[in-house]
């Protein structure tokens, strides 16, 4: 902290000391957030308020000041049938601000002609030599101290000079090529904190981890723009087997996992000008991670030959020119037309791209694609180990339906369990989610650009930057280690201060008239806006300790009189003036710690 000011030093010193006091950090931190109920245990119900909570905390990336009170009125039940069907909602909103990020729309031959770089043209092979010519020598030379010629040389000026070489034009300057993944990355921010459409960006995100890329493997730099619009969001909610042929066919996937290298292995005998040789050959890589990762999940029920057949029978399936064009193309030179056996099932010889397709429809249609899937869909919306009645029905849906995500969704978050006692603010909100949460809770403005990015990233979960394919995890105790917590202390204090450059909270328009009255107010209204009054014994003390120390603003000095060390004197314009401005900071400063605090309080930290 050296390069804080002593203000500064303070200032975090004193949410440091409030927040242990309050045991919000400890020594072992999973303590703050271990009071989760076992789903087998006997408690009582949730309340009708807890039901909203839970509605609007697993539904959505965080709670707006209103939405609690919106739900509540309209009921929990139409709220979840409102947001199953996002295509009646109006985001016109958020649309306007997604409209300042130009690469969201662009195809992928466009973002490479704009935003790759250009190979350096050849070094051109350099032309002898011309003779000097007198012209040359007697061209027109310039005064050292002005800019125009002497007179001595007007008349040298006059006689005509030797015609200059044409020289080729100069290749333009390309656009940036970060700028496109930070805009897809700043896009899914802004969705995140602006979209009405809440559930369906939730589902969004899930499916994108769940089918991650890395974006910054090469090609993929340019190509997951497409992924994001193309291949994921069209499918979202609808059915598995269209999902799982998109991010199939998408170029993103195609590169990430190699498969657009794949080819059948070819053997040439060797002639009488050139050796016996090979060409081609098959990777695995996304035949391996389709099973394990996408469909049948790792104890599927599938083998190393499985993996070998269906390699077999993604062979062709190409990209023509990754970084100049990104077009996914069927190579039937590429392709192994021989017969396969995948999961038991005959594939015959001679089927071209249909293998790969059978192979999709195998896929989607087994059970154990059905039970992996509704395990992810139970983790993430109902708690990290969901109960197995809760995944069979799922199961059963996914099956029943043809792979509709959304009625296997809707049997998840219309279960009995989502509302139990257990699920009630039974996870831990990752980085993204904990960052878009703030956000939200504060009716904060963000332009989602760099600096706000990096603080995601900081706290362990760049967006779109997941190295390997399994996804970021969504299991609480991955995000709960001492370093993590402390990084999100940090982003709290940075943020509530309006030390983000392009975010920024007006806590006088949130909280009113309250923060100039009494900081004991102030708690008051957190711990309803923030926190919807789910508020534990701990982290209230912490929070009243802190309004205590000076919980009353300073009072303004009368207008007519102004005691000082020097006696009483009539204070002017300019006085009154500086003495409001402090005071106002003094109030700003103490309304800040106090929400750092609620930020950093487990009941934020869960979801």
């Amino acid at each position: 902290m050296k390069n804080l000011s002593k203000t500064r030093v303070m200032f975090v010193a004193r949410i440091c000391l409030s927040l242990m006091i309050g045991t919000l950090i400890v020594a072992e931190p999973c303590a703050a957030f271990a009071s989760v109920p076992e789903f087998n245990d006997a408690k009582p119900a949730l309340t009708s308020d807890q039901r909203v909570s839970q509605a609007l905390l697993r539904l959505s990336f965080g709670v707006r000041p209103g939405d609690f009170d919106s739900v509540k009125k309209i009921g929990v039940a139409r709220y979840i049938e409102q947001q199953l069907d996002p295509d009646l909602i109006d985001d016109a909103a958020l649309d306007k601000r997604l409209a300042k990020l130009p690469t969201l729309g662009l195809s992928n031959p466009t973002i490479a002609e704009l935003y790759n770089p250009p190979k350096p043209p050849p070094t051109p092979t350099p032309s002898p030599t011309p003779a000097k010519s007198n012209a040359a020598a007697d061209a027109p030379k310039m005064d050292a101290a002005s800019p125009i010629m002497n007179s001595a040389t007007m008349t040298a000026a006059a006689s005509p000079s030797p015609t200059p070489a044409v020289k080729p034009s100069p290749t333009p300057v390309p656009r940036n090529p970060g700028m496109v993944v930070t805009e897809l990355q700043r896009a899914k921010l802004l969705r995140a904190v602006y979209s009405e459409r809440q559930l369906y960006e939730v589902v969004v995100d899930f499916w994108e981890n769940h089918f991650s890329i890395f974006a910054n493997k090469d090609a993929d730099r340019l190509l997951l723009t497409g992924f994001d619009r193309d291949s994921i969001r069209p499918f979202a909610l609808g059915r598995f087997r269209d999902l799982l042929g998109a991010t199939g066919h998408s170029p993103a996937m195609l590169f990430y996992l190699d498969n657009w290298q794949s080819s059948v292995l070819r053997e040439y005998p060797a002639t009488k000008d050139k050796p016996a040789r090979k060409s081609g050959g098959i990777n695995e890589n996304y035949a391996r991670e389709l099973m394990e990762l996408h469909t049948l999940g790792v104890d599927g029920g599938y083998t190393q030959k499985d993996v070998q057949e269906v390699a077999r029978c993604f062979t062709g399936w190409t990209i023509r020119k990754p970084n100049d064009e990104g077009i996914f193309y069927y190579n039937p030179v590429q392709h192994d037309n021989g017969e396969k056996i995948v999961l038991g099932t005959r594939i015959a010889a001679g089927g071209g791209i249909g293998d790969a397709e059978k192979v999709l429809d195998i896929l989607a249609k087994h059970p154990s694609t059905a039970r992996f899937i509704a395990t992810k869909l139970a983790r993430r919306f109902i708690g990290d180990d969901p109960p197995k009645a809760v995944i069979d029905r799922a199961a059963q849906v996914f099956l029943r339906t043809d792979g509709s995500i959304r009625e296997t969704l809707k049997s998840i978050i219309e279960s009995p369990e989502f509302t139990s006692p257990a699920a009630y603010q039974a996870k831990v909100r990752s980085p993204f989610e904990f960052v878009a949460a703030s956000l939200r809770a504060t009716a904060a403005e963000t332009d989602a650009n760099r600096p706000i990015l990096d603080w995601i990233a900081r706290m362990g979960q760049p967006i779109y930057g997941h190295l390997t394919p399994d996804g970021y995890p969504d299991r609480s105790s991955e995000w709960l280690s001492n370093n993590d917590l402390l990084a999100r202390f940090n982003f709290a204090v940075a943020f509530v201060t309006n030390k983000i450059n392009g975010t920024k909270i007006d806590t006088r328009k949130l909280f009113g008239d309250t923060q100039k009255t009494d900081a004991r107010l102030v708690v008051d209204a957190m711990a309803k806006l923030i926190l919807m009054n789910q508020i534990s014994t701990h982290t209230r003390n912490a929070l009243d300790k802190a309004a205590a120390d000076g919980a009353k603003p300073p009072a303004m000095p009368s207008p007519v009189t102004l005691i000082t060390n020097a006696g009483v004197v009539k204070p002017n314009a300019p006085n009154l003036a500086a003495l409001a401005a402090a005071s106002n900071k003094d109030t700003d400063n103490k309304v800040a710690e106090l929400l750092a605090l609620t930020l950093g309080a487990p009941e934020f930290q869960r979801k």
